[in-house]
């Protein structure tokens, strides 16, 4: 590998900046445990990561907050400010937390490359929070409940903290304020968050004091930083004009901590909550996956910092059961779409919930244990995050996001411009902010090598005498695996190098055995020090030790081999059984439409066959596509033909408009759905709930029954008693000779859906007129079965059904099949 740098700039020069002290990187203390290395000493110089975070700090960051100043969100503060409390609010009660985490990722996208223009905007909104908050004296500050639950603070007295968020609030206030002074110096917001802190402190806490808790896990952790910052830096305190009680802020985390099921005085927030047992209790993740891994990436926090063995141990055995039995292969969590939560052991539906934030807040946890353990497994799962379940969330051009990410998504499935819930872009940009710190940490005995990302980085080892060194990453990962570490010591110092050797490198059994791929060679992973290989480095923990005296000039190369691995599910996770799943290094790759023909769902990657990997830097920002030997089923039936499968990186994935897609493919044709006239069709409608979808209609997707509540649905919600339509365009004439229709129906659980009062079929002529069909029978609207309905056949472009609601109820269609006449079989 060559040593000059893939910018041009000789290794020398990069050297000379890896060594370089500066102000900032002075104000950090030697690491004396395990610490990743800070922000403003790590540079990111990268063909994959660079050009992202240039498009998150100028375009991302930039959108995210004009359109929450369009929904209102700093208007709120004003509102607040000037005692206009009757105002309207904008947006949801969460909203003052967005804006703080918006902050706080933008904090860290400046302290590693400045950003005037947008650090003079965001001042401006610090001078209107603070205005907001120094109208209480007490610093109290949740704009949602001062203007709509004032007797209700806390979500106390009758009030709602799971729907209020107050605590979660001030938290990412603290967050805000901690990444903000870190990143400028800057010590208003600081301030701000300490007052609040303060009157939290004085209220919450173990009795005479309040039994309340965070309705939204986040407050343990941010607390828990405010604690290090004062511990780490007590000079701050001095400067920042307000009381500071670094230990009543850790005090107040582990209460929150420890108060979980303990229900006295207060609301049981039960499973959904991780309230149903005290912490050091619970032996599996449970409820709102948001809030579960958020709670234990705290519990981790606190563990480290308060120097607790059984906190870290009671979040790593929660992390262990979410990690072998509930974590989907793209480090996404949240299987069921009520409560946004957790399923059983194994429930891993592909069309799952699998919330952005979830795996933010799991690439937090998987760091956090991390640095409470040194076991790379945990950053084996961070990096599963970060390049597929989160990178997902945020569209290629930055301004375009995604609330869920599932393994399978119909055609009409599309990015969103903005959300009445847009809690994920900001959660996005605080891990995306925080990635440079992530790729390098230090202890007493050495480096750790974390992440193979491009970089620069100037690390102070300490010790007698102190070793300042400058390390220089080079890499094309993740499409190839060789890596070139550039080790250059100030002076020659011993110590100890530990590079990851990942799990995907290692092949077998990943997670548990929740994932499988076939084993690599004992080669896979190689290492040589100044072209000189390592033979057999010791591996600890996971990583491969090089300790050794390094000097100037010292060179580490790092070879790993990136076959193509077909990735099998243990048999236990139902709706992976008989499918594979498409990795090559990191990667998790899909089927999408665009790249086949227009649908993926009839396709199938039998066993032995072929899968070649080519760049292609003209597609998605550039990205190396998988050419996979696969067999289609054709049109309504016939033996499978064979053909070749284009698979595209899982996070680059809705990037080209809406778009079929799945993870899994099935391995044989039975587990494929043949296209269908009705799944070859466009389908539309006279009006489709928002929150269901027409493209239910022709998913293939057989329903349980028709109050089916696990599968997508299309609703005329909530019109009712109306006349409406539903209708399939085909693209071309087709000769049809009958239709099945399955009526969704939520009546008989106490809603408002119930199949039409009467229904028909139309369909459109030459001229573009509607016509019915001549039926041979009657149109039906029994439940838990298809309605099959036979004609006389027609030959046309379109078909439409027509309906009658029933007085004061809706309906909807979980199901529309079409089959042809017989000369079209």
């Amino acid at each position: 590998m060559s040593v000059v740098h893939r910018l041009g700039r000789p290794l020398s020069a990069l050297i000379a900046w890896a060594l370089a002290a500066t102000s900032a990187a002075a104000a950090e203390p030697p690491a004396a445990r395990l610490a990743h290395v800070p922000l403003a000493r790590v540079k990111i110089d990268d063909a994959f990561w660079a050009p992202k975070l240039k498009t998150w700090r100028t375009v991302t960051v930039a959108d995210g907050f004009d359109k929450f100043e369009k929904d209102g969100a700093l208007r709120n503060f004003d509102h607040v400010a000037r005692g206009e409390l009757d105002a309207p609010h904008g947006g949801p009660p969460w909203y003052d937390g967005l804006i703080y985490e918006m902050i706080r990722g933008a904090a860290d996208l400046m302290a590693q490359e400045p950003a005037p223009d947008l650090e003079a905007k965001i001042d401006g909104y610090i001078d209107r929070i603070a205005a907001a908050a120094a109208r209480d004296p007490d610093g109290y500050i949740n704009t949602y409940t001062q203007m709509r639950e004032p007797s209700h603070r806390w979500g106390q007295d009758g009030g709602d903290d799971r729907q209020q968020h107050d605590l979660y609030n001030i938290g990412c206030l603290v967050e805000a304020g901690v990444h903000y002074e870190r990143a400028t110096g800057k010590t208003k917001l600081l301030a701000t968050a300490v007052r609040a802190a303060n009157g939290m402190i004085a209220l919450m806490g173990p009795p005479p004091r309040k039994n309340i808790i965070p309705g939204h896990a986040l407050g343990e952790e941010s607390f828990v930083r405010l604690y290090e910052l004062f511990r780490d830096r007590p000079g701050l305190k001095k400067d920042l004009g307000v009381p500071v009680d670094e230990k009543g802020y850790l005090d107040l985390a582990r209460f929150w901590i420890d108060a979980r099921g303990h229900h006295e005085g207060r609301r049981d927030f039960a499973e959904y909550g991780q309230d149903h047992l005290p912490v050091l209790q619970q032996a599996t993740i449970e409820g709102h996956a948001v809030r579960a891994v958020l709670l234990a990436s705290g519990v981790a926090a606190f563990g480290v910092a308060a120097d607790q063995p059984p906190y870290i141990q009671a979040a790593d055995r929660l992390w262990s059961n979410m990690v072998t039995r509930r974590l989907y292969i793209t480090g996404g969590v949240g299987a069921i779409a009520k409560d946004e939560k957790f399923g059983g052991d194994f429930v891993l539906p592909n069309d799952g919930y699998l919330e952005t934030c979830a795996a933010v807040g799991c690439a937090f946890l998987d760091d956090n244990l991390f640095l409470a353990t040194g076991d790379a497994p945990k950053v084996d799962e961070l990096e599963r995050s970060l390049y597929n379940g989160a990178l997902a969330g945020v569209s290629l051009h930055g301004d375009a996001y995604f609330y869920e990410n599932p393994l399978e998504a119909g055609r009409d499935r599309a990015r969103w411009s903005w959300h009445g819930c847009p809690c994920c872009p900001p959660m996005f940009l605080k891990l995306m902010g925080a990635l440079p710190g992530a790729i390098y940490a230090q202890d007493g005995e050495g480096v750790y090598v974390n992440l193979f990302i491009g970089s620069l980085a100037r690390i102070d080892l300490g010790g007698e005498p102190g070793t300042r060194l400058g390390l220089v990453q080079t890499t094309n990962y993740p499409w190839e695996g060789d890596v070139r570490l550039a080790v250059d010591p100030e002076r020659p110092a011993t110590f100890d190098v530990r590079i990851r050797v990942p799990a995907w490198c290692r092949g077998g059994a990943m997670n548990g055995g929740l994932y499988t791929t076939p084993a690599a060679g004992p080669d896979a992973f190689r290492v040589a020090v100044n072209g000189r290989p390592v033979a057999a480095p010791p591996i600890v923990r996971g990583y491969a030790v090089i300790h050794r005296e390094w000097r100037a000039g010292d060179a580490i190369d790092v070879h790993m081999d990136m076959p193509t691995r077909r990735v099998a599910a243990d048999p236990r996770v139902e709706s992976d059984r008989g499918r594979v799943a498409l990795m090559r290094g990191p990667i998790v790759y899909c089927l999408e439409s665009p790249d086949n023909q227009g649908r993926v769902r009839d396709l199938f990657l039998p066993e032995g066959k072929p899968i070649a990997a080519e760049r292609r830097p003209d597609l998605l920002g550039g990205v190396t596509i998988l050419r996979a030997g696969a067999g289609r089923l054709p049109v309504d039936g016939g033996a499978p033909v064979d053909v070749e499968a284009v698979a595209v990186p899982y996070h680059a994935n809705a990037n080209r408009g809406p778009a079929e897609m799945i993870v899994w493919a099935p391995t044989a044709p039975s587990g494929a759905q043949p296209a269908t006239i009705a799944s070859l069709a466009t389908p539309t409608a006279s009006h489709c709930f928002v929150g269901d979808t027409v493209d239910a209609m022709n998913d293939g997707v057989a329903p349980k029954g028709s109050s089916d509540e696990k599968r997508k649905r299309f609703t005329w919600w909530d019109r009712r008693g109306t006349d409406e339509w539903a209708q399939y365009d085909f693209g071309r004439p087709r000769a049809v000779g009958s239709a099945s229709v399955y009526w969704w129906d939520d009546h008989r659980l106490g809603r408002h859906c119930a199949p039409p009062a009467s229904w028909r079929m139309v369909f459109r002529k030459p001229d573009g007129s509607w016509e019915p069909v001549r039926v041979r029978g009657e149109y039906g609207t029994k439940l838990d079965a298809p309605n099959t309905v036979e004609f006389e056949p027609v030959e046309t472009t379109a078909l439409r059904i027509e309906a009658k609601l029933q007085p004061g109820l809706s309906a909807g269609i979980l199901q529309w099949q079409v089959s042809p006449a017989p000369t079209e079989r």
